[in-house]
């Protein structure tokens, strides 16, 4: 059994394959622990290398994996070993560390430990897995404290101004909780409208089938995207149409489930056809869409602004990028000053609603309780 005092030691990067993993010994005794399982290729040991030396050695078992390590200054110190990503690599240096008396402990409480705030920790985990550079500027501002500064503000507040403070972050978390995983688009439209050969144009890359012969698409092809910075699961799904093929009704069942989930439908038309009644009845089920008039390159059967359309020629690519800028436009519709406090996950988003209701509710020192506690 560990003792309370024992070193911890904590994967700081996400799972998965990669170049390169981050380990982190941290706590009493960290720098000693590491001393004992850390082979040197040359010179001195840890304990005797000073902080911010980046040093080439071995952890583990047998051969080991070839790491590099560094003893990050600190009271107490810490050390940083980098090895190879892949999870075989990974598990023997924790395993040498958790043999010698570590005990394991997750990345969040590794920066809860280093920051002193869950909301700035919870930041620095997710950095880990921001997938633009865009997202990554949020996450680190809100690890650099300021979606933390801003709750300790609202704490210290009057409570009409803490009320009035709860909606504007109640409106950031609506966006926060879409940075990692991204919003949801769906392309909807009956067949051969070109939905498919659209996703190829947006993903800038041939990810979905494109054939003339209607009903190609059955189940749901998803790409992922960013457009303006903002992270997006593309979607293309089976064409919405009447059939007697009981694995195109299949399909045509998943790709309206698909559309009730998105956060965003984009209803894509054929322009060198007149509107058919499939057409309509489509902007009809979906009156929040953004509608897309594709084929613009071939001779045009009706005019845009009957429908306040985009045209776009997914075949030779007009319009795409301004289709990738409305389609950002929509999704995050106001600019986000830098420095902003964006709440960035549902437990936020929760957390903050239950304290606005608490406070319409007349229970202010609850309210303000939860809030406090959210600080610590």
């Amino acid at each position: 059994m560990n003792a309370p005092g024992a070193p911890c030691v904590s994967v700081l990067t996400a799972s998965g394959r990669g170049a390169v993993a981050v380990v982190r010994v941290w706590g009493p005794g960290s720098r000693e622990l590491a001393d004992r399982f850390f082979r040197p290729n040359s010179g001195p040991s840890l304990m005797k290398t000073p902080p911010g030396r980046l040093r080439v050695g071995r952890v583990g078992a047998g051969l080991g994996d070839e790491v590099v390590a560094v003893v990050v200054e600190g009271e107490p110190p810490e050390v940083e070993i980098q090895c190879h990503g892949g999870s075989a690599a990974v598990a023997l240096v924790v395993q040498a560390l958790v043999e010698g008396g570590a005990l394991i402990r997750s990345a969040q409480a590794w920066a809860r430990h280093s920051s002193g705030s869950a909301t700035r920790a919870e930041a620095q985990v997710a950095l880990g897995s921001a997938p633009t550079a865009r997202v990554a500027e949020i996450l680190l501002d809100q690890a650099e404290g300021a979606l933390h500064d801003e709750l300790l503000r609202l704490a210290d507040a009057e409570p009409e101004k803490i009320l009035a403070g709860l909606d504007p972050l109640i409106d950031r978390a609506l966006l926060g909780i879409h940075l990692i995983e991204g919003w949801k688009v769906v392309l909807a439209g009956r067949p051969n409208v070109g939905k498919s050969r659209l996703l190829n144009a947006l993903a800038g890359y041939d990810r979905a089938i494109v054939d003339p012969t209607p009903g190609t698409t059955r189940d749901v092809v998803t790409v992922r995207a960013a457009f303006d910075g903002w992270p997006v699961e593309l979607a293309d799904t089976a064409g919405l149409r009447e059939s007697v093929d009981p694995i195109e009704i299949q399909g045509v069942g998943i790709a309206r489930d698909r559309h009730r989930e998105a956060d965003l439908v984009v209803v894509v038309l054929d322009r060198s056809e007149p509107l058919t009644g499939m057409d309509r009845e489509i902007l009809e089920d979906h009156r929040e869409a953004m509608i897309v008039a594709n084929k613009s390159d071939l001779p045009l059967s009706w005019d845009v602004s009957e429908l306040g359309a985009l045209a776009v020629s997914a075949e030779r690519g007009d319009g795409i990028e301004k289709l990738a800028s409305a389609i950002a436009r929509r999704l995050v519709p106001t600019d986000l000053p830098t420095g902003s406090a964006v709440p960035f996950r549902k437990v936020h988003l929760q957390r903050l609603r239950a304290i606005r209701d608490a406070f319409e509710e007349g229970q202010v020192d609850r309210a303000g309780r939860s809030l406090r506690r959210w600080t610590r």
